[in-house]
């Protein structure tokens, strides 16, 4: 009979201690490590991370506060191996169980940016930066300026044109050749479709040159409706081998962005120098949106050679002329 009193006791220890064990890691897991704590703390699952490990950076960055019980719920919790790879915020005031249910359903952090039509490279490297997407501009440009062919054999070295404007959603951790990539891979998914829609019909005579006149449309024109009819012009004066004298392609030799051009800047010596040389300037002056694209894939004919600003109406938009002499006429007119 003793053995069997024996036995019960242990048993009744052995429950007890459990019930303790079970008591303590409860407590551990529903108790904040900072609960005064404001700031979120970025944390990262890495690919192939162990659980023991995910819970030794959680102890190392203040966010629980005992690494055994925490690795006891990965271990034996159903969905313990469930966590995310990813970048997540998380925050020490929250209870452990809390962090181990979002590392399961929290979406990874990303970042976000916006690159508006008609910047030029240097701008876009500006936005990147502030936007804490590449932390060398420098590098950037150096890229975007001459690494284009590593992105794919349809680009050009230089990348001026090609960075698709649009917000974009980008990884938390991401770098140059990452941004560059994922405008180059945007260029190919949205613009190649369109050029093998309207190639067949299309005035010119490969992408690159609508990327080049998509560059001027984008820079000259405000009003959406417009742009297939500035496209038209350019065509126009092309085809009657006039200069396209396009005032955008003289901010872009100047390298600035003038309120008023004065005749001695129309006679920098320049290739963009569209009052000078004939025909579409050596690549693009900035770097245009979808709808400047189609417009320079599928310009509206018409039989204008020249248009004006309306200042009178002072909305962006533009009154057309077939001769120069209608044209100046329209200067007098519309312009002040």
């Amino acid at each position: 009979m003793k053995w069997l009193v024996r036995a019960f006791f242990l048993i009744v220890l052995l429950a007890l201690a459990g019930v303790a064990g079970a008591y303590y890691l409860f407590d551990k897991l529903i108790t904040p490590a900072n609960p005064e704590a404001k700031a979120p703390v970025i944390f990262e699952v890495r690919q192939g991370m162990l659980g023991g490990e995910v819970a030794h950076e959680l102890a190392a960055q203040g966010l629980i506060k005992d690494e055994f019980a925490f690795r006891m719920l990965l271990r034996f919790h159903p969905k313990g191996k469930n966590m995310r790879v990813g970048i997540y915020s998380l925050s020490p005031a929250e209870t452990p169980w809390k962090l181990f249910e979002q590392l399961q359903t929290a979406k990874s952090l990303t970042r976000k940016a916006t690159f508006p039509e008609g910047l030029v490279i240097h701008q876009v490297a500006e936005i990147a930066h502030k936007s804490n997407l590449i932390k060398d501009p420098a590098r950037f440009r150096q890229m975007a300026f001459h690494d284009g062919k590593s992105f794919g054999e349809m680009f050009p070295a230089n990348l001026e044109g090609y960075l698709l404007p649009d917000t974009y959603e980008f990884p938390y951790k991401c770098d140059e050749q990452v941004v560059l990539q994922r405008f180059t891979d945007e260029f190919r998914s949205h613009v190649e479709p369109l050029w093998a829609k309207y190639k067949a019909k299309s005035p010119l005579q490969d992408l690159n040159q609508v990327v080049i006149l998509a560059s001027l449309v984008e820079r000259e024109s405000q009003v959406d409706g417009e742009r297939p009819l500035i496209a038209g012009v350019y065509i126009n004066r092309i085809r009657k081998g006039m200069r396209l004298e396009c005032d955008a392609t003289i901010q872009y030799a100047l390298g600035k962005q003038k309120p008023i051009l004065t005749f001695e800047d129309l006679k920098i010596d320049s290739p963009y120098n569209t009052y000078r040389v004939e025909g579409l300037p050596p690549g693009p002056i900035a770097n245009p949106g979808i709808r400047s694209l189609k417009a320079a894939m599928a310009p509206t004919p018409s039989k204008f050679f020249f248009y004006v600003r309306n200042d009178i109406k002072n909305d962006g938009s533009h009154v057309f002329g077939k001769t120069y002499d209608e044209h100046i006429a329209n200067c007098n007119r519309y312009q002040r």
